[in-house]
Parts: C-alpha cells; structure tokens; sequence
C-alpha cells in the first residue's frame, strides 16, 4: 500500500512540475531575424523567419535580398567619366526563383532548392544542431548533396529562434538604398509594447563606386541627424500636405517617428491608416491630428507597420 501511494506522489509530483513548466514559445506568428551587409559594393540583407504554431516551431523561411550598382559613362575617350548609383533589387532571390540564375552545371541546385533543403534541415533537427561556423558542414554530413550555399544563414536563423522566445516581432523594408526596420513585444495576451520604427542609410561614393552602411542609424542620430530647422514644413489643406513657404521643419526625425508610434500605442492597428499624400494618414475618413507637422514620407513607415502587425499570430493581438 506504501508502495502504491509512493508511486502516486511521483505521478503528481511529474504532472504538477509539467504543468508549471514554461511554454518556450508563448506568442504565435513569424518572428524574422535579419543581418545587414554588402555584396559587390552593393546593399545586401539576409533574412530568416521562424513561423510558431501552437506554440511550436511549424517552419522556417530563408531569403535575400540584394541591390544593383550601376555605372553609367559620359562623355568619350580619355574624357569618358563613370559615375556609379545604387537600388535594392525588386526581388529577393527566393522570389527571383529559376532566374536568379545558380544552377549552371548538371545536377546543381538553384539557390531558392538549396534553400528550401536548409529550412528543412533547421525544421528537423533545430538551430542548436549547426555547428555556428559554415551551414555547409553540417549539412554535409547529413548527406545533403549539392548544397553549396555557405553563407552565414546560422547566426540570424539562431537569432529568429531568440526573437521567438521573446515574442519580439520584427519587419522589414528596402526602398532606394535605404533599410527601413520595425519592431515590437507582444504578450501572450495581445498587449503590445517597445514598438520601435528605425531607418538606416548608407554612404556612396558616385566616382569610387563604393557603398557603406552607416555606422548608426537615424534613430541612434537622434538630434544629430539633422533634420530640424533643414527640412521644409508642411500645413494640411483641403485634403493635400503643401510646403509652407519660407518655413522650416520644427522636429528632428525621431520626434517625428515618435509621432505615429505614439498614435499607434494609443489607438492600435487595424491597418485602416493609409498613406495620404505620401505624408500622413486617415482613419475612418477623419485626419490623423496626431500627425500633423509630421514631414517624413510615411507611406513606407505605414508598410512596415502592416507588415509588423501582420507577422502576428491569429486572435492574438485584441
């Protein structure tokens, strides 16, 4: 009877430690991971996304997107003058498929199939099985021929995972050869919170033809950046933002930022909050006041938030 009761204390006792476990993952959705660089003396950003289900790992998505440098040549002969500009490609290579164009011997892979074997890989056996150094040697030794691909896809896919565990979402966005970036914690309960909107730029040398990221990022600038008192001011009217003549921008650009990620916190997202005029918003037919004054371009910042708002889970956010 001793033994009985012993048995059944254990059996609790297992039950009772299971059911004050932690879940790993308690936010559902896609959680994205980015790493920022330069290829060819152009832009360049690998991203990898872990989608949570049920708080499980249900997938994982791997892309890149790269930009062109082009040169352009005036004049003729010893005159001849090259000067270079720079735009972030349409696609990611994932979405270029057939026409990014890797497979060039027989039996080589194309770089969205080889993709496609590493998020099965990181599916099966998990992040922590890579070894950290080059994605190629693990994946090696589970026989996984014809991946060439040895970019350095382990870190950011490590870094997706963490974003998970957190319940920080992040998104993305590339426009010109500047790299605008979002974030934002949501709870198990939907409440959202550290919502953050940032853009880097980058230095170009048209005659050098080089490209570099800026060490930091508008909002890292903070004052420094330079945009009060530099750019112009603009006054609502009749339904269209117009520069008020002889006027200057009275915020710096992070105040500006603070603007719409204020009004968000305050009245949420429910995607309803346009671009207008390439500067502002609307909501339900009613101008946003909040924003008033506000002379960044928004239709960008409004993607992002779309997008951020959209990686999240199903019934999550209320």
């Amino acid at each position: 009877m001793k033994k009985i009761l012993v048995l059944l204390l254990v059996v609790v006792a297992a039950f009772g430690l299971s059911a004050c476990k932690e879940k790993e993952f308690k936010v559902d959705g896609e959680f994205t991971a980015f790493e920022l660089g330069v290829s060819s003396n152009a832009p360049q950003v690998t991203m990898v996304t872990v989608s949570i289900e049920k708080g499980k790992i249900a997938g994982y998505n791997i892309d890149v997107r790269q930009g062109k440098r082009t040169a352009t040549v005036t004049g003729e002969g010893e005159a001849a003058v090259t000067t270079y500009s720079w735009a972030w490609n349409a696609k990611t290579k994932k979405e270029l498929g057939d026409d990014y164009g890797m497979a060039k011997t027989e039996g080589q892979l194309e770089w969205y199939e080889q993709a496609a074997k590493i998020e099965e890989y990181l599916l099966k056996n998990g992040v922590d099985s890579l070894d950290g150094t080059a994605i190629g040697t693990a994946f090696a030794v589970d026989a996984m021929a014809g991946v060439t691909i040895k970019n350095a896809y382990t870190a950011v896919a490590k870094a997706a995972v963490e974003l998970a565990k957190q319940g920080k979402f992040q998104t993305v966005y590339c426009s010109g050869t500047d790299f605008y970036f979002a974030s934002m914690v949501v709870s198990p309960k939907g409440k959202v919170s550290d919502l953050v909107i940032d853009t880097r730029q980058a230095t170009k040398d048209a005659n050098a033809g080089t490209f570099a990221w800026n060490a930091k990022t508008k909002q890292e600038l903070g004052a420094a950046y330079g945009m009060k008192g530099v750019g112009p001011k603009y006054a609502y009217s009749n339904g269209a933002w117009s520069v008020v003549a002889g006027q200057k921008s009275t915020l710096e650009w992070n105040e500006q930022i603070k603007l719409i990620t204020d009004y968000v916190n305050a009245n949420g997202w429910d995607g309803s909050v346009d671009p207008l005029v390439d500067r502002s918003g609307a909501k339900g037919g009613v101008q946003v006041d909040a924003l008033a004054g506000v002379t960044i371009k928004t239709s960008g910042y409004f993607t992002l938030l779309d997008n951020l708002f959209g990686a999240v889970g199903k019934g999550i956010i209320k």
